[in-house]
């Protein structure tokens, strides 16, 4: 009886060493890293965000769970969630390089004359990459999720123009590229332009790859093709 006693006590401890020694290790797996960018509000108004997030050292991967709004003298102006604003659930986003602030955009993404920001939500299997964007609210003086302009694939903004032009491919033969102006403080489509690449029969009947360029423009409120350019490859 003793003697089982002594191998349960033995078999207790070596689990717990076992947890402490898991425990050590998960913890000594992940790097914590901050990035500091500044966005100036006003003449005499400068704000720092500051975007918190740790990183595995075994696989080089990770992303931000927070970002922290401040003003001049460290006074915490706003605390933003990823886990509150995510489209794809998780706690924190997927960088392509943790640490470096390469997946942070700082620019006026609704050409108000302020700089707004947005950072990559994950690294998807193709090239079109998903963003969660944060614009400047003057009236409530806090950045705002813009889900809006999360639903843009990849967007550039061009404040000349105030134009978002979405650069897409929907599979290995099909890309998209979409412009959109804003209307009542939305994105409204406005252009697009799909590029398909097909096998198609040219004048001798030979079978040739064809470049079909399909354009579309809002008509009266309507997307309407306005031309098909076929270009033999």
């Amino acid at each position: 009886m003793l003697k089982d006693r002594k191998s349960k006590f033995i078999i207790v401890i070596l689990i717990m060493a076992a947890l402490l020694t898991y425990g050590q290790a998960f913890a000594g797996d992940a790097n914590t890293f901050t990035i500091s960018k500044k966005i100036p509000i006003s003449d005499n108004r400068l704000l720092t965000l500051q975007f918190n997030g740790s990183k595995s050292s075994e696989t080089e991967t990770g992303g931000y769970k927070n970002i922290k709004v401040y003003e001049e003298k460290n006074k915490l102006l706003q605390t933003i969630n990823i886990s509150e604003v995510n489209p794809f659930g998780d706690e924190s986003t997927n960088c392509p390089d943790p640490g470096t602030g390469s997946d942070i955009a700082i620019e006026d993404m609704n050409f108000d004359g302020i700089r707004d920001f947005r950072i990559v939500a994950m690294l998807p299997a193709g090239p079109n990459i998903p963003y969660i964007c944060f614009l400047w609210d003057k009236k409530s003086g806090r950045f705002i999720h813009a889900e809006f302009l999360d639903d843009i694939t990849s967007p550039q903004f061009d404040s000349k123009t105030k134009t978002i032009t979405s650069d897409s491919r929907e599979s290995a033969n099909i890309y998209r590229k979409d412009i959109y102006k804003y209307s009542n403080g939305r994105p409204l489509l406005t252009e697009s332009v799909i590029t398909e690449y097909k096998k198609l029969k040219d004048t001798n009947g030979a079978l040739r790859l064809f470049e079909i360029k399909t354009t579309k423009k809002l008509i009266d409120g309507k997307m309407k093709v306005v031309n098909i350019q076929k270009t033999p490859k």
